[in-house]
């Protein structure tokens, strides 16, 4: 226990500081949405599989301010940091490189950011760390059990996005490309393994067999929809996972990925070649797919594990080889790209909590996590007088739960044409004759696609959400007497 007093003491210090950290700004977009799911419990969803709502119950048993909404991407980011360590500690034969690992995954904007925002990605990371760790320790015993292990966390994986799926085919070009390893292609524990993590997961798949496939139909059609400006897409795409990964550093961790995979085919080091088979298929096929279809940033987050655990040893191998001036600069190049990142995280958590830089409004973080508070109580107080039964109405999915969550008295909130998103929520038959308000960013407002639901539409105000004297979003406010039905389809 002695000898790990430094990570635990990381882990402890890192873990802390985002729990304070996470109390002092107001709930993302997605954030919300995420938290009305844990409210009703279901084996699926229209979006995602339902683990990020099994968390926030979990966590929801404690309470339910932003800190406590935020406390599973916390524990999820400190569960990704301690595999990390394990992995490239047991790899590299050296605590220290384990320990460069655990910092190298605090110094990563998407995984340090990305630990104070709960969103699927949470549980997602940390059961892709876990599959991954227990692959490893697979590879290096040659014990089934780990085999076994590996399919459990791949299955919790599946439960909590469907991006995980990439694990299984990697793990697959991993066993082929191992000479040491391909004699587990002709036994029956790696199929086995799978069936395992298939049966784990066979709940989302029984939701959907009973919702008419619509969560695998939603994502298939958003991830593979052919795009016509698809060089301008890949670009911004690749120009985020820059951002997302780093900077300088972004570079660093591909070329590692790869750099590591080539060191273990020449020296037969399968654990070596393990982690960059577990990273660069899943990139490669991102960059296939940016050139053809819109891709989100954050949907190759799973594929920077094994990169981000094999930088720091391959890059300390590089130096240990002491093969002339350019592997020391390389070194230092890779050093230095982790000062520039963990700046950059520094920076953001500063912008989030206080602006100190203008940026442009599209660009700026802290847009994102302003202002709902304010929101939620003008909508309450303009809502009050419309009488009992009243409810709010928006057209976007983010809006309506932020509105549901920061509302005094938390009143019910729709969106129009919920396209299956909330279909857990049952019956909006109850609805009919009930007076509304009506709430949306001004920009987005169209009275043309409500007036024929209500009796009479009247305006009731504007909002100007602003911060450091600059508008953020601007609310307009309507009153609608008299609910037809009709406009609200869950």
């Amino acid at each position: 226990m002695k000898r790990h007093l430094p990570i635990l003491a990381i882990l402890f210090a890192a873990t802390a500081a985002r729990i304070y950290y996470a109390g002092l700004f107001e709930l993302s977009l997605d954030e919300p949405y995420y938290w009305l799911w844990s409210l009703y419990p279901q084996l699926s969803y229209y979006d995602h599989p339902p683990m990020v709502a099994y968390f926030i119950y979990a966590a929801g048993l404690l309470g339910d301010s932003e800190r406590f909404i935020r406390l599973p991407a916390i524990l999820c980011m400190t569960g990704v940091t301690a595999f990390s360590y394990a992995i490239a500690s047991g790899v590299a034969n050296s605590m220290r490189v384990g320990i460069w690992a655990a910092l190298l995954t605090l110094a990563i904007p998407m995984f340090s950011v990305g630990g104070l925002i709960t969103t699927p990605d949470s549980p997602l990371l940390l059961f892709w760390s876990a599959a991954l760790y227990c692959g490893y320790r697979a590879i290096d015993t040659q014990k089934p059990r780990w085999f076994y292990a590996t399919g459990l966390c791949y299955g919790l994986a599946m439960l909590s996005k469907y991006t995980a799926v990439f694990f299984g085919p990697a793990f697959l070009i991993f066993l082929m490309a191992s000479p040491e390893n391909r004699h587990w292609l002709f036994r029956w524990t790696p199929y086995l393994a799978f069936i395992l993590g298939m049966a784990v997961f066979s709940p989302v798949v029984y939701w959907n067999y009973t919702h008419d496939w619509a969560s695998f139909k939603f994502q298939f059609s958003h991830g593979m929809d052919p795009v016509v400006d698809n060089l301008r897409m890949a670009a911004e795409f690749w120009g985020g996972q820059v951002a997302l990964y780093g900077l300088f550093l972004f570079f660093f961790i591909v070329a590692a990925s790869v750099g590591i995979g080539k060191l273990g085919l020449r020296g037969r080091r399968d654990d070596y070649l393990y982690l960059s088979l577990m990273s660069a298929p899943v990139l490669l096929f991102f960059v296939i797919n940016s050139l053809r279809a819109r891709m989100e940033g954050n949907w190759s987050a799973m594929a920077y594990v094994a990169a981000v655990i094999a930088a720091p040893i391959f890059y300390a191998r590089m130096r240990e080889r002491g093969a002339g001036w350019k592997k020391d600069w390389l070194f230092r190049g890779f050093a230095a790209s982790v000062a520039v990142s963990a700046l950059l995280i520094i920076y953001a958590h500063i912008q989030i909590v206080d602006p100190i830089l203008p940026m442009p409004q599209k660009r700026e973080i802290s847009r994102r996590i302003y202002g709902w508070k304010v929101l939620g109580e003008e909508s309450a107080r303009l809502l009050k007088p419309m009488g009992s039964g009243a409810f709010m109405l928006t057209g976007r999915y983010q809006i309506s739960s932020l509105l549901g969550y920061y509302a005094p008295g938390r009143p019910e909130a729709y969106m129009m044409a919920g396209e299956g998103r909330f279909g857990y929520l049952g019956s909006v038959d109850h609805l009919k004759g009930k007076n509304v308000l009506y709430v949306e960013e001004t920009g987005r407002v169209d009275l043309n696609a409500i007036k024929g639901y209500f009796r009479k539409v009247e305006p009731a105000g504007v909002l100007r959400i602003e911060r450091h004297g600059e508008l953020i979003r601007e609310f307009s406010f309507y009153r609608c007497y008299n609910y037809k039905g009709g406009l609200v389809k869950i």
